[in-house]
């Protein structure tokens, strides 16, 4: 995924690049191989985005391009962060707050680093309620089908009836584990 994003700077192109590279620096990023006038970091793995609930370890490269205009500057951020598409939004919200850290270092000489730990919570919510999603569907389809079998097999009831009982023992199932999670999200 790629995000981009730009701003004005009262400060020199020196200072903005050395602004931008002491932030990005205490953020965690490594410093890459400039080319063409822009400076490159990149921080964690392919490894890191899919299995790490942490957001600092998923890949990240960012590409500063700093754009002199006197006493000013014009500052472009390039983004390209590796992660699941289910955690696409949270890999936006991480950026979006990085951008603006990195907007104010640059403008403000002001270094702050963004704290995860809401957004690693947040993220290990998310996917517990995939995985409970996924547990009261496999759940309620084993009971659903021993039921439709039980019926079929030790009752005598024809095939349509069976699977209609092994439907009920689906849907009630997954219902009730649908409300108690979402009694949980609430």
């Amino acid at each position: 995924m790629i995000i981009n994003n730009s701003f004005s700077a009262p400060v020199t192109e020196a200072a903005a690049r050395e602004r931008a590279a002491n932030f990005l620096t205490q953020a965690g990023y490594k410093r890459q191989p400039d080319s063409g006038g822009d400076i490159h970091f990149i921080r964690g793995s392919v490894f890191g985005a899919l299995f790490n609930l942490n957001p600092r370890q998923w890949q990240c490269v960012i590409n500063v391009s700093i754009i002199p205009a006197g006493n000013s500057s014009e500052i472009k951020i390039e983004a390209i962060i590796s992660t699941d598409p289910t955690e696409k939004h949270f890999a936006e919200s991480l950026l979006a707050a990085e951008f603006e850290l990195l907007r104010n270092a640059i403008i403000l000489n002001e270094i702050k680093i963004y704290d995860v730990n809401p957004l690693k919570k947040q993220i290990i919510s998310h996917l517990s309620r995939i995985f409970w999603i996924a547990a009261a569907l496999i759940i309620s389809a084993t009971v659903g089908v021993t039921a439709a079998s039980f019926a079929r097999v030790n009752m005598g009831i024809p095939m349509p009836g069976a699977i209609a009982i092994g439907a009920g023992f689906f849907l009630v199932p997954g219902s009730l584990f649908m409300l108690i999670l979402r009694q949980k999200k609430d």
